[in-house]
This record gives structure tokens, C-alpha cells and sequence, in this order.
């Protein structure tokens, strides 16, 4: 428009230097065009952000922008798509000018308020030039995510015992001799490997003597993640669930702190799954905590779109998700001898028989509830009468609070 202008002023007013305006307003206008549609593609852009954190953690995430031409970038408009449940207040869109052959940052922080999976950008980038001719856009296409894990918490955190009978247990069928537990010393026969025999005592003795262990079985622990909606009352189905998967998680980490196998079944719905969220079979290490608490991160509270919500709390799930309905079927595979930990907002009477079925066929049954139920003092005592070992895992805010009356006494 304005050469336009400028041309037609030429023309009727036959000036000269209005001729010689329009050359340099059309070189610069043509140059700024192909310098600024030229400097994106000619600009590598590089994120530096961790994969992984941890709710309640403040998370720096950095912009590189790497001008590998010899022109600069006079202006560069920096706009960051980050998701709610990861923003700090601060500003998301930042400008920069980068010279030619030169690199710049740009940092800003997200703060992980829950747990999830979260995708950022895309991130999108506009170029310009000084006179405001011409301007460039370039888009993320490949956007860059962050898993945010639950919180971990020790046990006394969560409001339950120090000492609980999680892992391996003593038997007394031989299934193999446990190295850790020496239960004394016999003499030494013939076929004895050469690594259990007690040098020590063979030279008070005079004569070689083998160490004995005591019989022991590794038992594997699975836990189990109740997150039926219908489950939990309307009230708590979130601030209820989200604990849940907490005490999901701590448990895990005590467990396998303690060198134990721990896995983890849950009825939740995982988006990286079709339907059932996959089972985490039994093992240790921490890279197999790991794997737990990237599926904690992610799971869901699951809905049955058949069943109708319970007007009134404490009222039986009717839901097929609804642990009475889905654990048979999906505990099946456990053998004799493991550790189911259940972690689950309310304990129903079907629940409580469906239970003690596994306790007959020789699991230890153990029951984390998450949500304060009506009479569950008596429900711990009926469950305890089966077989069922019930522990309540109170919220760190109720903690506090019975911290300040003096103390907790655990149930």
C-alpha cells in the first residue's frame, strides 16, 4: 500500500527522489520478505526438559534457540503452550533476538501440582523484521511430555504401622534356605558347599562346622489399586482417589526398599491401555519402581457407563468394576502364599467374603481403606475374625490435626 501510494505521487507530482523513496522502500520491503521467511528455517530449536517429577516439585525448563545463519533475528516472538495443572502464573510468551551464528535461552518454570501425564506446546515461534514488513510463524510439531509421579510417603505418614507383614515370610516348608537368617551352626557332611562353612567357629572347634539358615520363602506382594468411581463417595472421589493412588504408590516404595518383589494390579483406567490397565507382575529394584509409579502417574478413576451412581454414601457399587464383581476373576494367577494388599475406599460385606475366599486359598490378605467409613470399627473387627488383616490410612491433613489433639493410635 505504501509503494503504491508513494508511485502514484510520482506520477502526478514528477518528483524525482520520490522515484528514488520507492526503490529503497521496495528493496527493503523485498529484502525483509525473503531474510525474514529465510530465518526460521535457518533457526534450531532445542528443549531442555526433564521426563520425570514428582508432584509438588518445581520443575526448570529451558528454551535453546541456535541462529545458524550469519543474519540475525531482530525480533522472535516465543509463545509455550503449557497445561493448567503445570503453570506457575508467570507469562508463557517471551521475546528474543538472536544474532547471526549465536545462540539464546530462554527459561521458565513449571510446577507439577498433580499427578499425570502431561504433553507441552506446541510451541510456537514468530520472526519479524525492524520495519514491521513482513513476519514468519514456525510450530512444534513433535510435542515434548513430562510424567509427573505421585508423592511418596513413609508409613508412618500415611497413618499406618512401622511393621507390617509385607514380603518375604518365614515358612516351614523348605522352599529354600534364606543366607540372611542363620539359625546356628551343624557339622560339616559331605556334598556342603565350601561358601557356609563358619571359619570362625570351625577354628574355636577344631573341626568344621556349616552354618544353618533358617527356611524361608520369597513371597511376592501385589498391591491393589481400587479406583472404581462409584466406589468412592460423591464427596471424595477426587481428593479420595488421588490419596489413594498415594498410598499405592508409598507402599510400593517401602516394599521394594526392602529388597521385596511387589507388583501392582488396579481396576483404573489407563489411557495407554485398551481397557484393563496391565497388570505389573512381581519384582524388585528400583527400576521396576519405576514402571509402578509411571502407571500410577497415569491411571484414572474408572466408570461404568451402565451401572447409576448411589445417591447416598457407603451405598453397595453397583458397578461391574466394583471389587466384589471384577477381583475374582483378575487375582486368580496368584499362587499360595502372596500378599495381596488392597487399597480401597470402603469395605462392603461382599468385599469382605470375596476376601476371605482368597485367605482360604492361601493368600495373606491385607486392607489399606483410604476414606473414613461409617462403622469401620466394627467391619475391622469382623474382618480381622476372617482372616483379613484392616489397616486405615488417614490423609496427611487429618494427620496434622490428630498430630495437634496428641498423637494418633492406630487401629
Amino acid at each position: 500500500m505504501l509503494l503504491l501510494v508513494l508511485f502514484l505521487m510520482a506520477v502526478f507530482l514528477r518528483l524525482d527522489w520520490i522515484y528514488y523513496l520507492i526503490y529503497v522502500v521496495g528493496g527493503v520491503w523485498a529484502f525483509s520478505h525473503w531474510q525474514t521467511r529465510r530465518s526460521l528455517s535457518n533457526l534450531l530449536v532445542r528443549r531442555r526438559l526433564p521426563s520425570r517429577a514428582f508432584s509438588g516439585e518445581t520443575v526448570d525448563a529451558e528454551i535453546v534457540l541456535h541462529n545458524t545463519s550469519l543474519l540475525p533475528i531482530p525480533w522472535l516472538r516465543i509463545q509455550e503452550s503449557v497445561p493448567l495443572d503445570l503453570q506457575t502464573g508467570e507469562s508463557y510468551r517471551l521475546v528474543a533476538s538472536v544474532g547471526g551464528r549465536s545462540k539464546a535461552t530462554r527459561n521458565f518454570r513449571l510446577f507439577c501440582h498433580r499427578r499425570g501425564y502431561y504433553e507441552l506446546g506446541p510451541l510456537r515461534l514468530t520472526a519479524g523484521d525492524l520495519f514491521g514488513f513482513a513476519q514468519s510463524a514456525w510450530e512444534e510439531r513433535e510435542q515434548p511430555h513430562i510424567t509427573v509421579y505421585p508423592k511418596v510417603l513413609t508409613l508412618e505418614q500415611l497413618g499406618l504401622p512401622s511393621r507390617l507383614p509385607f514380603g518375604t515370610l518365614r515358612s516351614r516348608q523348605r522352599i529354600f534356605m534364606d543366607p540372611t537368617r542363620m539359625a546356628g551352626v551343624r557339622p560339616y557332611a559331605s556334598g556342603d558347599t565350601m561358601r557356609h562353612i563358619h571359619w570362625r567357629a570351625s577354628a574355636h572347634d577344631d573341626t568344621l562346622l556349616v552354618k544353618k539358615f533358617q527356611p524361608s520363602m520369597a513371597l511376592t506382594t501385589m498391591i491393589l489399586l481400587d479406583l472404581d468411581q462409584f466406589s468412592y463417595p460423591p464427596r471424595e472421589r477426587l481428593g479420595g482417589s488421588e490419596w489413594a493412588v498415594v498410598v499405592a504408590a508409598s507402599l510400593a516404595s517401602h516394599i521394594i526398599g526392602q529388597r521385596q518383589e511387589t507388583g501392582l494390579i488396579t481396576n483404573g483406567l489407563d489411557p495407554f491401555s485398551d481397557g484393563d490397565a496391565n497388570p505389573i507382575p512381581g519384582m524388585n529394584g528400583q527400576g521396576h519402581l519405576m514402571g509402578i509409579l509411571e502407571v500410577l502417574a497415569r491411571i484414572q478413576l474408572r466408570r461404568d457407563p451402565d451401572a447409576q451412581d448411589p445417591m447416598e454414601e457407603g451405598h453397595l457399587s453397583p458397578s461391574r468394576f466394583a471389587l466384589h464383581n471384577w477381583l475374582p476373576s483378575h487375582v486368580a494367577g496368584l499362587g499360595w502364599g502372596t500378599t495381596l494388599i488392597l487399597v480401597t475406599p470402603y469395605i462392603s460385606d461382599p468385599l469382605l467374603w470375596s476376601l476371605h475366599a482368597l485367605n482360604r486359598r492361601g493368600l495373606n490378605v491385607q486392607v489399606v481403606a483410604v476414606v473414613r467409613q461409617p462403622g469401620f470399627e466394627k467391619v475391622s473387627n469382623q474382618a480381622e475374625a476372617m482372616g483379613i488383616h484392616v489397616h486405615q490410612a488417614l490423609w496427611e491433613s487429618e494427620l496434622a490435626q490428630l498430630g495437634q489433639q496428641g498423637g494418633f493410635r492406630g487401629i
